[in-house]
């Protein structure tokens, strides 16, 4: 190649450059900004509004830049170009997700010492103030250690039975403490899908394995109810979320309804009342977990009409519990769920202060592992 063709071609190259930088610029201009990703579940940020103070504090620059970022055209199918490039590349790792086998996405796992200590910390301080009443905690492995088989050889995550151990060793004997980490592996050795293969959620099959396990755990009676399944299809889920790929498998999530009980669903913060668990606006959007209840919220009451026992049960809770519901409202009578998250309002009673005002009968805390060992908000317990 002579000098002047090679100007030529760097010339082209650079103006190509150019002219892409310029054609995404101003597509960004002339479209519509978006207000809420389906891909991301989360608001996008919209343009700042400008002032000399934003200028001089530097907030405008940065929401300039969130904006430039939240809105650049074609993202999702660029974020999903790039995951699929490093898949063709070998990389089993992307965004804290393991590709692996089967078409299982993974969540890498590395425990937090600390934090699981100190939410240890905070429920046996919480048992303090219940001495009267029952106490029980179910503990739920993740995927990634219930089908750890499935993780890449290349994967390096840590094992969540070291954790697992540590809550039991450091939890009030007061509370009867429950994994069912044997129970699930069973169920996904028998042919049952106990996760999502794109979501970090269990399914509905997988927390009744779990919920079988504990009620033997606790030892009541086996639960007796028959229930109607409905199935959605097309579900992608959260960690599809952070590492989309062209080659995913979408899920299927079974809605099972208890036939003979007729419930009465209170969410008390909205002054809304149903006659079900399930939210059906979500069933043809991307989140389809929040089809359940339509996601999470500080406080649920529910009544059943036709439970097993009429204990008063106050369940502490992750979103893992959301699609296990169908069992414990066919169990339990009356049911109050709490999610520490968003149950922050001084002005309403402490937990503690909620199982005294309304004789509870039993507390249950349903948690995954990863959601102990990351999660703050267990100091709002007392």
């Amino acid at each position: 190649m002579n000098k002047k063709t090679e100007k030529i071609s760097q010339i082209i190259m650079v103006s190509v450059f150019i002219l892409f930088i310029f054609g995404f610029a101003v597509w960004s201009l002339l479209l519509k900004d978006r207000e809420f990703s389906e891909m991301e579940n989360r608001n996008l940020a919209q343009f700042p509004s400008f002032s000399w103070k934003s200028l001089n504090d530097g907030s405008f620059t940065s929401g300039l830049e969130k904006y430039v970022s939240d809105q650049l055209p074609m993202k999702d199918e660029l974020v999903t170009l790039k995951t699929d490039a490093d898949r063709l590349l070998m990389h089993d790792l992307q965004n804290g997700v393991y590709f692996g086998k089967d078409g299982y996405y993974l969540q890498d796992y590395k425990e937090n010492s600390e934090q699981v200590e100190k939410n240890v910390g905070y429920i046996n301080d919480f048992v303090s103030f219940c001495p009267d009443v029952e106490i029980d905690m179910m503990l739920v492995p993740n995927s990634i250690s219930v089908m750890s088989d499935k993780l890449p050889a290349s994967a390096t995550t840590q094992d969540q039975n070291k954790t697992i151990s540590k809550v039991k060793e450091k939890l009030s004997d007061k509370i009867r403490f429950y994994c069912p980490m044997d129970e699930l592996k069973k169920a996904v050795s028998d042919g049952t899908q106990a996760y999502y293969k794109t979501d970090h959620h269990w399914t509905s099959d997988g927390a009744r394995a779990a919920f079988d396990g504990f009620v033997k755990f606790l030892g009541e009676d086996e639960l007796k109810a028959q229930y109607s399944c409905r199935e959605l299809d097309g579900f992608l889920g959260t960690l599809y979320s952070k590492a989309p790929s062209a080659f995913s498998e979408k899920d299927v999530m079974k809605l099972y309804t208890d036939k003979d009980n007729k419930l009465s669903v209170n969410y008390v913060d909205k002054d809304k009342e149903t006659d079900t668990i399930f939210d059906s606006s979500f069933e043809d959007k991307k989140d389809k977990y929040s089809t359940f209840f339509g996601g999470n919220f500080p406080l649920i009451e529910i009544k059943s009409s036709n439970a097993q026992n009429n204990k008063k049960v106050l369940i502490l809770k992750d979103s893992y519990a959301n699609c296990a519901m169908p069992y414990f409202t066919s169990m339990y009578s009356d049911i109050s769920m709490i999610d520490l998250r968003y149950y922050h309002d001084a002005t309403k009673p402490t937990v503690s202060e909620y199982v005294k005002q309304n004789n509870i009968d039993k507390v249950i805390l349903l948690y995954n592992v990863d959601f102990i060992n990351s999660d703050d908000n267990f100091t709002w317990l007392m």
